[in-house]
C-alpha cells in the first residue's frame, strides 16, 4: 500500500530580493486562479482537468507562461469542485456560529471559493529540486514562470524531511507558500495487518481518546484547551498554546500506536461531528471550549497513524453513540441514559463510564454493519 506524506521547508534563507519576486509571482498566480474560478463556476460541465483546452488556458490576460496558467487552472478547478461538494465542504467559523445561534443548518448552497494568494501548487513543468551546493542542502529552482524570471531558492533539510526522504520517493509537484515550501513523498508501507486488536475510539474533551478496551488516554487535554481559551485569539501566546495542544495530540496518538498491536481502528465520522451538540441553550463557555477543541485534527492524526502502521481505519456515524446501551440484549437508546461522564441505562440498569460506552458503540456499529462482517470473524 502506498501513502503520501509531506514536509514543510522554510524559504527564509532566500534573499529579500528573491522573496519579493516570489511574492509578485504569488499575486499574479492568485489573480489568474481567480479568473479560472469564475470561469469554471459559470461552466459546471467542466469536471476534469482533461476537459481544460488550450483555448481556456489562454483566456486570462497575464504575463504568466502557459505552464503556469495550467497549474493555476488545475488548482482553480479543484477548488470549484470541492466547493460544489456541499456534503464534504468544511464550513467556516462564521457559518458554524450562525447555525449555532439559530439551532439549524442554514448554509446549504455552494459558495464560490476565492484564491487568497497564500500558496501555489506547481508541477514539475515549472519547478524542480536540485541537490545542494555550498552550505545549503537543496535548491528549489522555479523556471518557466514568465517575464524571464528564474529563481534559485536555498533550502535546509530537517529531521522530518530526512525521515520521509529515507523511506519514500519525492513527488514531482511542489506547494510554494509565502513562508515555506511543501514537498510531498510517496511511501510504500506494505499490506494491511491481518492480526491484532479491533478497537473503537471515542474522542472527548476530558479524555483525548477512550478506547473500547477501556483505556483512557490523553487526560491532560482539558487543561490545554483551557489554556488556549485564556489567550487572546490570534496572539503569539494563543498560537503557542494551540501548537502545544497539537503536539500533545500527536504524541498521545503516536505512543498509543507504538504500544499496541492493532488491526482495526474505528472512529466517528468527521462530518457533522459537533452538529448534534449545537443547541440554542448551550452556555457561551461551552461553545468557546468546543471552538478551541479540534476534533478534525485528532481524527486526521489517528487516520495518518493507521496508514503508517498498516492498520485498517474505518469511521461510522456518531449519531447517539453516547446514548445507546451497549448491552446486546438491551440496546435501549435514550438521551437521559447519559449524565455527564456517567452512563446508566434506564431500561436494563447497565452502568459504565460514558466515553467508554461511546467507544463500544462505535466499534459495534461498524462490526455489525454491512461492511463489518469480515472483521467479526
Amino acid at each position: 500500500m502506498k501513502i503520501k506524506r509531506s514536509s514543510k521547508v522554510t524559504i527564509k534563507l532566500a534573499t529579500g530580493k528573491k522573496r519579493e519576486i516570489l511574492d509578485g509571482i504569488h499575486d499574479e498566480y492568485a489573480r489568474t486562479a481567480n479568473f479560472f474560478i469564475d470561469y469554471f463556476w459559470d461552466h459546471p460541465e467542466i469536471r476534469s482537468a482533461n476537459q481544460i483546452t488550450s483555448e481556456i488556458y489562454s483566456l486570462p490576460e497575464t504575463w504568466l507562461t502557459a505552464r503556469m496558467r495550467q497549474c493555476a487552472a488545475r488548482e482553480a478547478l479543484s477548488m470549484v469542485l470541492g466547493a460544489r461538494n456541499i456534503e464534504n465542504r468544511r464550513k467556516s467559523s462564521i457559518e458554524l456560529e450562525a447555525e449555532e445561534l439559530l439551532g439549524e443548518e442554514i448554509f446549504t448552497e455552494p459558495v464560490k471559493p476565492v484564491h487568497n494568494g497564500k500558496k501555489m501548487t506547481l508541477s514539475s513543468q515549472v519547478v524542480r529540486i536540485e541537490k545542494g551546493r555550498n552550505s545549503f542542502d537543496l535548491w528549489l529552482v522555479v523556471h518557466s514562470v514568465g517575464n524571464g524570471i528564474k529563481l534559485y531558492i536555498p533550502l535546509k533539510k530537517h529531521r522530518q524531511f530526512n525521515k520521509w526522504a529515507e523511506i519514500g520517493k519525492m513527488g514531482s509537484s511542489v506547494v510554494i507558500n509565502r513562508q515555506h515550501v511543501q514537498i510531498s513523498f510517496e511511501i510504500e508501507t506494505g499490506e494491511k495487518k491481518q492480526e491484532g486488536k479491533l478497537v473503537g475510539i471515542d474522542a472527548g474533551i476530558n479524555h483525548l481518546m477512550t478506547t473500547s478496551k477501556r483505556e483512557f488516554l490523553g487526560n491532560e487535554v482539558s487543561p490545554l484547551i483551557s489554556k488556549i481559551k485564556r489567550k487572546h485569539q490570534g496572539s503569539k501566546a494563543y498560537k503557542r498554546a494551540k501548537k502545544e495542544l497539537s503536539y500533545y495530540i500527536h504524541k498521545t496518538v503516536k505512543d498509543y500506536f507504538a504500544d499496541n498491536n492493532l488491526q482495526l481502528v474505528v472512529t466517528e465520522k468527521l462530518k457533522n461531528l459537533k452538529h448534534n451538540t449545537r443547541q440554542k441553550n448551550r452556555t457561551k463557555e461551552l461553545r468557546k471550549t468546543l471552538s478551541n477543541w479540534n476534533y478534525r485534527e485528532l481524527l486526521n492524526i489517528i487516520q495518518m497513524r493507521c496508514e503508517e502502521n498498516r492498520v485498517s481505519f474505518r469511521s461510522v456515524s456518531p449519531f447517539k453513540t453516547s446514548q445507546k446501551c451497549p448491552n446486546p440484549d438491551c440496546a435501549h437508546t435514550q438521551r437521559e441514559n447519559r449524565n455527564n461522564e456517567e452512563f446508566k441505562c434506564l431500561k436494563c440498569g447497565y452502568s459504565e463510564q460514558a466515553d467508554y460506552v461511546g467507544s463500544l458503540n462505535i466499534l459495534y456499529r461498524f462490526l455489525t454493519g454491512p461492511y463489518g462482517a469480515g472483521f467479526k470473524t
